[in-house]
């Protein structure tokens, strides 16, 4: 028997080895996991920045849409006039979460604005050099625009732009390219598509504002998004209470109630906050003189001194051809107005047939409604602001409208009244489309029939188209993020 033996040298090879082993692996684990805590924390701080980001966006959206006349908790009579630097040149909006303090304004205030002395010159690098250049004080956000949990804008800072303000950083880019312009006003030109500068300020049509806001999360993380908006131009002036745009080559029609209370009224009335101080209108503008003729057949002989205006004839029905806005005198300039008023609808584009309306609007919050289709109303329906109909309007009983209603695309307006509403601001139908729905080149014939009778008068107001052309969105421009 072989007795097995050990070299000296071989002691505690096998303990080594494991020890080694057991080093490797730890090592490996230990990599792991700090690859592990390191993918935590770069998910950790894209959550933040991807939450700060849409946050910030958050609140440049309930800025803009508050800046609106028609919206929920408007800002539009607190919009600065004022460049920023000057006295009220910046209103600012606060969203504090629980009892922490907001104060843009202040230097030691958690949420100090320092990114405004970016776009104008301050004092001693810290606050613009007037004494009151910020609204004070300052408006708060709205529930109405708020989510659950909060969201962690801070603020948002709305002023008018400046020739400097055009890249919002130390480095500008004037609007003109020359800083000796810095103060000039920011203003824009909606028919050539392009900004420009001037030493006065712009008119309320062509403002060009800055909406900034901050939003900070919990851990720190900050962003700072910006937009640059305008209002676009709907540019909205009605010649008549009824406007019947049509062509001479087809005669558009009008079939009239016999009912006695039924009156369409060219004279201004007043309505919707506005005064009767407009002068009078015609009760009914066609846009030829044949349409005189076809037009005041349909109305009952018994009837026709209802329909009174500028004229001194009964009825009143004018050739209105010579004094229609450009936007309303051909097919093509009346659906580019359509596509604008559809583009700052406040509730989404409703497709027809439908036959009732979820939010006619009230006069605190007037509304721009869009149905593409067939619309019938029946029972007490009053709406406020801009109704666009493109198929047939059906209107029964008591519904009545404050503000503008245009019938545009089947062009027929076929009513039942029977109630004691009216139609105060104007009516416009337009036959834009054929029998298949095919746009045509030319207006065809318009059609509004209110043979059904009743009350349901149409009265010009003044008041009630001016509010109805103030109810346009507020549109981007451009949007930026601003780092430094």
């Amino acid at each position: 028997m072989r007795i097995a033996t050990r070299r000296p040298g071989e002691l505690g090879v096998a303990l080594l080895l494991a020890l080694f082993a057991l080093v490797v692996v730890t090592s490996i684990g230990l990599g792991m996991m700090f690859l592990t805590d390191t993918e935590t924390i770069v998910n950790s701080n894209f959550r933040d920045e991807q939450t700060d980001y849409y946050a910030a966006r958050a609140g440049l959206e309930e800025a803009r849409d508050r800046m609106r006349t028609g919206a929920t908790n408007t800002i539009s009579a607190s919009l600065p006039t004022a460049a920023p630097g000057a006295a009220g040149g910046v209103l600012y909006i606060l969203n504090p979460t629980g009892s922490e303090t907001v104060a843009p304004w202040n230097a030691s205030n958690s949420y100090y604005d320092d990114e405004i002395c970016k776009e104008v010159n301050c004092s001693g690098g810290q606050v613009p050099p007037t004494s009151g250049w910020y609204v004070s004080p300052a408006l708060t956000a709205s529930t109405a625009y708020g989510a659950s949990p909060i969201l962690p804008y801070k603020w948002m800072r709305v002023t008018l732009k400046t020739d400097q303000a055009a890249a919002g950083t130390a480095n500008v880019m004037y609007v003109d390219g020359k800083s000796a312009n810095a103060t000039y006003y920011a203003c824009w030109n909606s028919s050539a598509n392009h900004e420009f500068v001037q030493a006065t300020a712009c008119p309320a049509s062509r403002q060009v504002y800055m909406v900034t806001a901050l939003a900070v999360t919990p851990s720190g993380t900050r962003r700072i998004l910006q937009y640059e908006v305008t209002r676009d131009l709907l540019n909205l002036t009605w010649p008549a209470a009824l406007t019947l745009d049509g062509s001479s080559v087809s005669l558009s029609t009008l079939s009239g109630p016999n009912s006695n209370p039924y009156q369409m009224q060219g004279n201004d009335h007043a309505g919707c906050g506005g005064a009767s101080g407009g002068g009078s209108s015609p009760a009914i503008g066609v846009t030829n003189n044949a349409d005189i003729s076809s037009v005041t057949s349909g109305i009952p002989s018994n009837r026709r001194g209802n329909y009174t205006g500028s004229g001194s004839s009964s009825p009143d029905v004018e050739n209105i051809s010579s004094s229609l806005s450009s936007n309303l005198n051909s097919v093509s300039a009346l659906n580019s107005l359509l596509s604008t008023i559809g583009s700052n609808v406040t509730q989404p584009v409703l497709t027809g047939p439908i036959t009732s309306l979820s939010n006619p609007g009230t006069s605190a919050s007037p509304q721009i409604i869009y149905v593409n289709g067939d619309l019938s109303l029946n029972g007490n329906v009053t709406g406020y602001g801009i109704l666009v109909v493109t198929g047939t309007f059906s209107p029964g009983g008591n519904v009545g409208w404050k503000g503008l209603v245009l019938i545009v695309g089947k062009g027929n307006f076929v009513g039942k009244g029977g109630g004691n509403n009216e139609y105060d601001g104007a009516v416009l139908v337009a036959k834009t489309v054929d029998a298949m729905g095919n746009p045509l080149t030319s207006f065809g014939a318009a059609n509004f029939d209110f043979s059904g009778g009743g009350g349901n008068g149409l009265l010009y107001s003044s008041g009630c188209i001016a509010q109805a052309s103030t109810l346009s969105d507020y549109r981007i421009l451009s949007s930026r993020e601003l780092m430094y």
